[in-house]
């Protein structure tokens, strides 16, 4: 049927005035059938009008077939048919709005399930610009900056409001290395987010909407999206609730971020990044246990030779360019089930699993040599060169201590014997 062609193509026709005798006696009847079975079209008002009542009764039609209203010839008057086209449109007009509420509550659901569990403030942070541009139907462009905080680590830079950006599409890329000042490229969304800033509340305009979130774990944080088209009033109010789960997400991944730094500075050395010694005895008494029902475990303490000398010439900044540079080649080259730690000052430790006595010295006599033979730039002009003494054993200890303390012994046999050397036992 034509009528059927055009409802295909056209989405937004609200009101039908349906006839029921058209090319057959039952033609408007079967076209109801069409929209709401085939086209699955709920929300087009139907209002079915009929010159022969007697061929479709409107009691038998009205419990049939989904229609919205019934009206005879010869009763739709001018006035009666303006009545009953206006009150059909006013409840398509509700229909749609409740539609646009269930949809947008949908996606608020979907969104904050997401967002909720998103830990990190990076994925966070990229999270939260994809989930409200699927909201507004819109690219994932836009920017997020939030209050600084002592306890979370955020990159700069800082902006009016002690603010600080944190994530940047591709387009606004080159806004986090600027203030958002007179200097910046998109003067209009550094405004906007300026006056955010300020009133604390959320900003829309024709081509941005700034969010202003609120939570308790940080004083506030602002999301600019870039949306295509204007935001309404009824998505606005939609936005309202979105942007409230966000901020319980935020609070969320900042909480988190906030575990995660308190976790690494307790358990991590700040200058190598390595295990600090709370961490490696944390980790190596499991591992101990588990070596000695496998009868197999090496723990190496290690120094860097004459590390006094290299503080005492080039200053304390190259002793930590040193000892990081040792780190990252522990790092390179030792297996993934090694426990490395800084043990303190310019010794390291490591505990490797599952090696005889003869692999412990091959491991760690190849690291030795590796290191010796490794150029450290400390300038841009000047490298040195270091050796390290190692101490390895393998005799296991019910005491993860007493083989350190063992591992240490063998370290200084090794100094004595000149240095740069390994010594196993």
């Amino acid at each position: 049927m034509q009528a059927r062609d055009i409802l295909l193509q056209e989405k937004n026709i609200a009101v039908i005035l349906l006839d029921v005798v058209m090319e057959t006696e039952d033609a408007g009847l079967k076209l109801v059938k069409i929209i709401r079975e085939e086209l699955n079209n709920h929300d087009v008002r139907i209002i079915l009008r009929t010159g022969q009542p007697g061929q479709a009764p409107e009691e038998r039609v009205i419990v049939e077939f989904d229609i919205n209203d019934y009206k005879s010839k010869n009763e739709l008057t001018s006035q009666k048919l303006f009545t009953t086209v206006i009150s059909a449109l006013r409840s398509y007009e509700t229909i749609m709005s409740l539609n646009k509420t269930r949809f947008g509550l949908e996606k608020i659901l979907d969104s904050s399930d997401s967002l909720f569990k998103i830990q990190s403030m990076n994925e966070f942070a990229s999270g939260i610009l994809t989930q409200l541009s699927l909201f507004l139907d819109c690219k994932p462009q836009g920017i997020i900056c939030i209050e600084e905080s002592n306890d979370v680590e955020l990159t700069p830079p800082l902006l009016p409001g002690n603010m600080k950006i944190i994530a940047a599409t591709e387009e606004f890329s080159c806004c986090v290395k600027c203030n958002l000042d007179e200097s910046c490229g998109h003067q209009d969304i550094a405004t906007l987010i300026q006056n955010t800033i300020v009133t604390r509340a959320t900003q829309f305009c024709e081509k941005y909407s700034a969010f202003y979130l609120d939570t308790s774990e940080t004083n506030a944080a602002i999301v600019l999206v870039c949306s295509e088209d204007v935001i309404d009033a009824h998505d606005r109010k939609l936005l309202e609730v979105f942007t409230s789960k966000i901020s319980i997400a935020l609070a969320n991944a900042i909480h988190y971020q906030k575990m995660i730094t308190f976790e690494k500075a307790s358990t991590t050395d700040f200058l190598t990044g390595l295990n600090n010694r709370r961490q490696l005895l944390r980790l190596g008494t499991p591992l101990l246990a588990l070596a000695n029902r496998n009868n197999c475990l090496a723990v190496a303490m290690i120094d860097v030779d004459f590390f006094k000398r290299v503080n005492d010439e080039y200053g304390h900044d190259v002793g930590d360019i040193v000892l990081k540079k040792v780190a990252d080649l522990m790092n390179e080259r030792f297996r993934r089930s090694d426990i490395i730690a800084r043990y303190g000052g310019e010794e390291f430790c490591i505990l490797a699993p599952s090696l005889t006595t003869k692999q412990a010295f091959e491991l760690f006599d190849t690291f030795r040599d590796a290191v010796a033979r490794t150029s450290i730039k400390i300038s841009d002009t000047q490298s040195i060169k270091i050796t390290l003494s190692i101490g390895v054993t393998t005799d296991l200890c019910p005491d993860l201590d007493d083989m350190i303390v063992a591992a240490d012994y063998l370290l200084y046999r090794a100094k004595h014997n000149g240095r740069n050397c390994v010594v196993v036992k």
